[in-house]
């Protein structure tokens, strides 16, 4: 059996079962079947039912608003039906369409034409402007860029909590964690992934760890399947296999 646990990202998640049903997980309560959320604490599981079919899409935080119609802040934690996006009928007619796809090619074609069909002209306002800057460098002081910027780092930060339900300091620690899950999946140990984030050790690599996803490194990778592929070394999520004891 499998777990499939997703970590918290600066990025919006739009997730959509098409099979037997996928048990998702978040914070003590369970997640609707087509929904929408930005998971900012605590790591959400997905659990298979039966054959797994589940396609989710991560939507960069500076460029989730042309795709949705509502700030990523509305997203923080939650749970949002994707109907509350889309059109009912629209949302229906997708359904149906991963349900007749024969390949995962075909699915992965077909979401995508489906939310390139929504895109909207790309907006360059201070926030995604802010949250892009983060992404690359999260160790950039907000201070000096907002002076940068020719803003006060109180204006940035009101900007950016009102576009995306958190303060850029916290943005920043989440765009880093990001970069702590890639640094790991090429190869380098946790001491050394701790260096190159810009910890101070290892120690401080665990904390910061069980304070974003709640639970320890070695906990979060335990039992990860790997699949030989290089596809996933950026990826916000691991598969596990599941253990069972006997009762």
């Amino acid at each position: 059996m499998l777990t499939i646990k997703h970590a918290p990202s600066t990025s919006l998640l739009l997730m959509a079962q098409y099979r037997s049903p996928v048990q998702v997980r978040h914070r003590n309560r369970d997640l609707s079947t087509k929904c929408a959320i930005q998971i900012q604490a605590h790591a959400a599981t997905l659990r298979p039912t039966g054959a797994l079919g589940v396609i989710i899409v991560c939507l960069r935080p500076d460029a989730a608003g042309q795709i949705v119609d509502a700030p990523l802040g509305e997203f923080a934690d939650a749970d949002v039906h994707l109907k509350s996006l889309f059109s009912a009928g629209d949302v229906s007619t997708c359904d149906d369409m991963l349900a007749s796809a024969r390949s995962s090619i075909e699915r992965m074609a077909t979401v995508e034409a489906f939310l390139l069909r929504r895109l909207r002209p790309k907006s360059d306002d201070l926030a995604c402007h802010v949250a892009q800057s983060l992404r690359r460098n999260p160790a950039l002081q907000v201070e000096s860029l907002a002076s940068k910027l020719g803003f006060s780092a109180r204006h940035l930060a009101r900007s950016f909590n009102a576009a995306f339900g958190m303060g850029p300091k916290y943005f920043s620690r989440l765009a880093r964690f990001e970069k702590m899950l890639t640094a790991r999946r090429n190869g380098l140990s946790w001491a050394q992934v701790a260096c190159a984030c810009g910890l101070s050790d290892q120690a401080h690599l665990v904390r910061e760890f069980k304070a974003i996803v709640g639970e320890r490194p070695t906990e979060f990778f335990a039992r990860e399947l790997v699949f030989g592929t290089g596809g996933l070394r950026q990826a916000n999520f691991v598969v596990q296999r599941r253990m069972f004891t006997a009762s």
